[in-house]
């Protein structure tokens, strides 16, 4: 079933799941290429709350680091 903008058709005003796509799209595209810890400082410094933002500029590189999950079909050790 193809996808339509409901907005321009319907003349409802704003449309919720329209723009959060647009959002994920613009932020996909931001982020591409770049790594786990990259991607969580990105996020960090986009934040409107001050404390995570604040985060971002003190942590050290190590607390930032996170174990990958395994390969898709691999049993956890």
């Amino acid at each position: 079933m193809p996808m339509t903008n409901s907005q321009n058709k319907s003349g409802r005003g704003f449309d919720a799941v329209a723009e959060s796509r647009r959002w994920k799209e613009a932020v996909s595209a931001e982020t591409a290429g770049m790594t786990i810890r990259e991607r969580m400082a990105w996020f960090r410094r986009q934040s409107s709350v001050p404390a995570i933002r604040e985060q971002a500029e003190t942590a050290a590189p190590e607390t930032m680091l996170r174990e990958e999950p395994p390969a898709y079909g691999t049993a956890k050790p």
